[in-house]
């Protein structure tokens, strides 16, 4: 009998959390009445988009016996992540506050 893999039930998992964030962002600001700026959306779907770039690169580093590169992978695009959504936060938090 051939072996299964589970692995890309891991990936919808990921798929599904990512798209429930971006549904309950959407709705969030249509509640709030909360406009966007340009620049806002743009660093919104950076974060999204490395944030999914992260979790395969550190899953497929793991499943070719590389943790020192996963846990690295984490490291050196976690960190800008971390920067982009702290600024895409502080930014509508700005203007939600006035």
């Amino acid at each position: 009998m051939r072996y299964i893999s589970w692995d890309w039930f891991l990936y919808v998992l990921i798929g599904f959390v990512m798209g429930g964030g971006a549904v309950y962002l959407w709705t969030y600001l249509k509640e709030k009445a909360v406009t966007l700026k340009w620049f806002e959306w743009i660093l919104i779907v950076l974060s999204f988009l490395i944030v999914m770039f992260l979790g395969q690169t550190f899953i497929a580093s793991l499943q070719e016996g590389e943790p020192q590169a996963a846990w690295m992978s984490v490291l050196f695009m976690g960190l800008p992540l971390v920067v982009l959504a702290v600024v895409a936060y502080r930014s509508i938090s700005a203007r939600m506050a006035k």
